[in-house]
């Protein structure tokens, strides 16, 4: 039932993501799964429960998302952020290839049962298969501006012919002209 009346506001409308990222909370770090984003907030999934009132800091690839944790029902938490965020730039940014060098010398936790890693998994499986269909996309549309090229080139050489065969004989019919 949709909320209505003078106190309360409309809600942002949300972007539906399964992304894997990293989260520091006051206990270390641990793996977490971002289920959706609006510009000031973002639902995510960890093993590892937060508290409400509770500041983490969110890292996917090189972007770093600072909030409190506003909410939490079971594994799920609701975030508010500390300043607007961009789901795009959240579902773009490629994942790093190893771990940061702060989070290489140990304060990992991999504790995460099997649900959370079959989570991770999926959202990997998403992010490889969303490049793959870029690449196929850039593909496609290479390949089609090639066919387009090709047939504007035949269409303009087509339409050179008839003048040039035209000035080609004008200009025979010239040297054969006696003097």
């Amino acid at each position: 039932m949709a909320r209505a009346g003078p106190d309360y506001k409309s809600r942002e409308a949300r972007r539906q993501v399964l992304i894997p990222c990293r989260i520091k909370s006051v206990r270390g770090w641990g793996d977490a799964c971002i289920h959706n984003v609006s510009s000031r907030g973002m639902m995510l999934a960890s093993d590892d429960p937060l508290q409400a009132g509770e500041y983490v800091d969110i890292r996917r690839g090189r972007q770093v998302v600072i909030g409190r944790v506003i909410w939490r029902r079971d594994r799920f938490s609701g975030i508010r952020t500390q300043d607007r965020i961009s789901a795009d730039a959240l579902v773009n940014e490629p994942r790093l290839e190893g771990k940061p060098a702060a989070l290489a010398s140990g304060g990992d936790r991999r504790d995460a049962p099997h649900r959370m890693v079959s989570e991770i998994d999926a959202a990997r499986r998403m992010e490889r298969s969303r490049s793959i269909s870029s690449a196929l996309q850039f593909g496609a549309l290479c390949l089609f501006g090639l066919a387009a090229a090709a047939t504007i080139a035949v269409q303009v050489g087509h339409m050179l012919a008839a003048p040039s065969a035209r000035i080609q004989q004008a200009l025979a019919d010239a040297a054969n002209l006696p003097r």
